[in-house]
């Protein structure tokens, strides 16, 4: 009978790439974590606790002992690289057991254990996630990763019912990365058992910390925490298989969560100081292991339907109308103008419908995603010259412009700013600079798009340095970057004689022409 993981280790004296044996008695909350062999598991969790290390591990068992092909992957190449010359190589020289396990040096991305391979890839080209297949995917840092090239790793699963996948990292914003997997788990938490009260509870800021003593304290009773009770816990779910079976609803991953509160090592002082010293976004991602929440990270649903109108109103045939339409596998379009804002979203798989949008609108602008569909966007724009505009996504800043339209020979053509463009939508949205004509019913649908992005900051891997931000999609957009479009054209194609009038403060929006 094959020893579990972490018996496995303590037999073998595994060691870290330091050197030194894994030790449970101040990371006890690892030992379930290193056992536990489901096929979809999540972790969410602060840095630095030995989580990469634990999964390297258990990656190398895994692959020798249950005899699966994995693909483990971070968020660059160059990660990588950085992780296989301090970390798995050193791990297999500090173990006489990898050693033999491990035979071949191989090359940086690939180690043969056994019969089966480990994969090492970067996520940030779709061409490595095409190469090799795989039984089990690691995905290592997942918020910081292409969440696209994630998607097509899962391809490579050679069965798709018993492909196993594990994901952890360090949280960003709510409903993106590894929090979309921690909201499908059943949420296991660290409970401890006060040695005054003695109840079970687990951890939680600021209930758990007296701000006065700085220690940590049971938030039932209030009574002080030693070091050694933080250690000796035990994971309890929140949605046990009996309350899933219960309330007929699956939560198919096995979850962890491991803020730096369970962390014995890890002072009340420095989480208290954390908290004065750093952003809200650090101390949720980085101390406490919880996705941020900021106002700023999502469109949220209240934003987007604060612009609802109540009513549908369409414009009349001679009027300058934009269609935004984002090409693919479907054609997501929105229809607007500047008197009335946005009053049609849809989608369509025919070109023939949007000519007939063409027809009925005389002065009907259509500003398209030329990087999609390519052959059939080309005869649209064909069709109907000086009507259509092929435009790119990029990510180029110029003159502070967000978009640039061609002249002379680049007629038809244009390009916008990806990242500016989203947030230009975003915060007019958020100002209620943009009618919805209709109701919730009517635009539901819609907002489900721009649920599927989420602003995330971009940090340099060696030095932590912020470098920028970006509006990370873990699902469909494609009526979002429509609205970018259609946002771009009104601005450059609206008559100025129907420009919105919109009230100071609250209240409804109304429109009122003018002239200019």
């Amino acid at each position: 009978m094959e020893l579990l993981p972490a018996l496995w280790t303590k037999k073998y004296q595994i060691k870290n790439e330091a050197g030194i044996p894994l030790e449970f008695k101040h990371r006890k909350f690892l030992w379930d974590i290193l056992n536990d062999l489901s096929p979809l598991q999540v972790q969410l969790k602060a840095p630095q606790i030995g989580m990469t290390v634990t999964n390297l591990i258990k990656s190398f068992y895994v692959a020798k002992k249950l005899k699966k092909d994995i693909i483990y992957t971070l968020p660059t190449q160059g990660d990588v690289q950085d992780m296989a010359g301090g970390k798995i190589n050193r791990i297999v020289a500090q173990n006489p057991i990898l050693q033999t396990w491990i035979k071949e040096h191989d090359t940086v991305e690939q180690k043969s254990v056994g019969e089966n391979i480990i994969h090492y890839r970067g996520s940030f080209t779709t061409k490595s996630a095409m190469m090799v297949s795989s039984d089990l995917n690691i995905h290592d840092e997942v918020d910081a990763s292409d969440q696209s090239v994630i998607e097509q790793y899962e391809t490579r699963l050679q069965a798709k019912g018993d492909g196993w996948r594990w994901y952890f990292s360090h949280p960003s914003v709510v409903d993106y990365g590894v929090d979309i997997h921690w909201q499908n788990s059943d949420q296991k938490h660290w409970f401890i058992k006060c040695p005054h009260c003695h109840k079970e509870h687990y951890l939680e800021f600021p209930n758990s910390i007296d701000k006065i003593k700085r220690v940590f304290i049971c938030k039932l009773c209030g009574g002080e925490l030693k070091d050694e009770d933080r250690e000796n816990g035990r994971w309890i779910p929140r949605y046990s298989k009996k309350w899933q079976l219960d309330n007929g609803i699956e939560k198919p991953f096995s979850g962890y969560w491991i803020p730096q509160l369970i962390c014995s090592w890890i002072s009340a002082d420095k989480i208290l100081k954390d908290f004065v010293e750093k952003s809200p976004e650090y101390f949720y991602n980085y101390v406490l292991g919880l996705p941020y929440a900021g106002g700023d990270s999502k469109l949220t649903q209240q934003h987007l339907f604060q612009n609802l109108t109540g009513q549908m109103t369409a414009p009349d045939t001679n009027e300058r109308v934009v269609m935004g339409l984002d090409t693919g596998l479907k054609l997501d379009y929105v229809l607007g103008n500047q008197r009335l804002g946005l009053f049609f979203h849809g989608e369509t798989s025919n070109y023939n419908e949007l000519d007939a949008l063409m027809d009925r609108w005389k002065k009907l602008i259509v500003v398209m995603d030329a990087g999609g569909d390519l052959i059939g966007s080309r005869q649209f724009f064909e069709r109907w010259s000086g009507r259509v505009f092929l435009t790119y996504f990029t990510g180029e800043k110029k003159d502070n412009e967000i978009a640039w339209w061609g002249e002379g020979d680049k007629f038809g053509q244009a390009s916008v700013d990806r990242e500016r463009g989203i947030q230009w939508v975003v915060d007019e949205f958020r100002n209620r600079r943009i009618p919805l004509q209709g109701t919730e019913n009517d635009w539901y649908e819609y907002y489900l798009d721009w649920k599927n992005l989420s602003k995330i900051k971009l940090y340099d891997n060696k030095t932590n340095r912020l470098t920028g931000y970006k509006w990370a999609r873990t699902a469909r957009d494609h009526r979002a970057l429509a609205t970018v479009l259609w946002r771009i054209g009104v601005d450059k194609f609206s008559d100025k004689e129907s420009e919105i009038i919109y009230p100071k403060g609250e209240g409804t929006f109304f429109t009122q022409g003018y002239e200019g």
